[in-house]
């Protein structure tokens, strides 16, 4: 297998209901549109043949449409990687089980694929005792399973995922996690190497960071960006640029591949500001790109009635994580402010507040009427309780103004209830 060229692309490796066909198609001809995009990963955990029935060969009408999906990208001039996850219950030492994966790979290829990864992220750090006899260690047991196919398909390229695969998880000690060190010396210095910073989910990614691991995996590696995920928490959702990398970051990795959101339609501005990032050469403003990006997603939410400032306020209401955009930052502090002042002192907070709540609601109304009804259920949920917690935040302040009574809540009930967030209640009040 040869070495790869840098990458830059969608990853689709996220837990959770797969992308269908049309959407990755979908997805296909945005990446041909955009300059500095050449890459699709196959990985979606809940494949049953990618991860949890691995040993299994596709069944013909999974392997026709992955067929064609594979065609599909090679003809956009794509790069399509098939990934296989055997981690969970695979034994290293087994020739069964070797041959096993190399059957599968075999078929995949045989349907046009060259190029492949090998995942071993969220599986047990522990040998069984049959690899225990057989090796010294995780870390040579992986290597050596990884390098046998490297070699086994000279004319394929081959990536890697750890199981430590960020800063966390060597307790933010790179330098000296064992793990990490022994790969860097036992796995083959032309296979890809993936990583997604100091964090499974990096805000920020330094170039610092990545030159200390590359001192420890002795190459480059691939950014399997979390940065726009949400599958640890279905109920988030991200519509903000790609931020927190620096433009020289680039120099110290071999590409970068985003697992977005769940949601297909939710990525558009993810992936979209990736590819900006990927082409800028000496100046980066993601604010920017975002604004631009934001301006060509209107066209997807097929109602000409919605306007860009009400793509952009979605936008910056659900960003990235632990950050909103100008237009969120600015409700909060317009809401905090009127809960905590008298009236008489809130009133262009009052405006901001107004402003707010009336073109979200002429959003929401807008996108109950779209066409495009992926998008609009992709959307619904999160923007949905942004408006009942909009709606509650109105009649307080309607309250409060009036100087009369008790306030009586609405009749939409803002806080959540269940039994997640009765037990969140618990601890964090405990």
């Amino acid at each position: 297998m040869a070495a790869h060229p840098f990458i830059s692309g969608a990853l689709e490796g996220f837990y959770g209901r797969p992308w269908r066909q049309d959407q990755r198609l979908q997805l296909f001809q945005w990446l041909e549109d955009w300059e500095g995009m050449n890459t699709y990963m196959y990985a979606p955990k809940d494949d049953l043949y990618h991860r949890s029935n691995w040993r299994e060969l596709y069944p013909d009408n999974s392997l026709k449409e992955l067929k064609e999906l594979i065609q599909s990208c090679h003809k956009k001039e794509l790069g399509f990687i098939y990934s296989i996850a055997p981690g969970l219950d695979i034994t290293y030492s087994s020739e069964d089980e070797w041959n096993l994966l190399i059957e599968k790979i075999e078929q995949i290829q045989n349907i046009g694929c060259k190029q492949f990864a090998i995942l071993f992220d969220d599986i047990p750090l522990k040998l069984s005792e049959k690899d225990k006899k057989a090796y010294s260690s995780f870390a040579e047991a992986q290597a050596n399973i990884t390098n046998r196919l490297f070699d086994h398909f000279p004319n394929s390229k081959l990536l890697f995922c750890p199981t430590v695969y960020c800063g966390e998880m060597a307790n933010y000690n790179v330098l000296g996690n064992e793990y990490l060190l022994e790969l860097g010396t036992k796995l083959n210095p032309n296979i890809g190497f993936f990583w997604t910073g100091p964090e499974v989910v990096s805000n920020d990614i330094s170039v610092e960071s990545i030159q200390e691991l590359r001192n420890v995996i002795k190459r480059k590696p691939i950014l399997w960006d979390n940065l726009h995920a949400n599958d640890y928490d279905i109920r988030q959702i991200y519509f903000g640029p790609y931020v927190g990398r620096t433009l020289e970051l680039k120099n110290e990795i071999d590409g970068i591949l985003s697992n977005p959101n769940c949601q297909f339609w939710a990525n558009y501005n993810p992936l979209r500001t990736l590819s900006q990032y990927q082409v800028a050469k000496t100046e980066w403003d993601p604010r920017q790109a975002f604004k631009d990006s934001s301006n060509e997603w209107i066209q997807y939410f097929w109602n000409a009635d919605i306007y860009n400032e009400e793509i952009q306020l979605l936008g910056d209401c659900f960003y990235v994580p632990g950050t909103m955009g100008e237009m969120g930052n600015q409700i909060i502090e317009s809401i905090n402010f009127i809960l905590n002042h008298p009236p008489e002192e809130c009133a262009s907070h009052l405006v901001t507040f107004k402003s707010f709540e009336y073109r979200l609601n002429s959003l929401c109304t807008k996108l109950m009427a779209t066409t495009n009804r992926d998008l609009m259920y992709d959307l619904y949920f999160p923007l949905i309780e942004l408006r009942e917690e909009i709606e509650y935040v109105s009649k307080w302040i309607e309250w409060k103004q009036s100087g009369t009574g008790e306030f009586q809540a609405p009749g939409l009930v803002p806080r959540r209830q269940g039994i997640l967030y009765d037990i969140q209640n618990i601890v964090h009040n405990s």
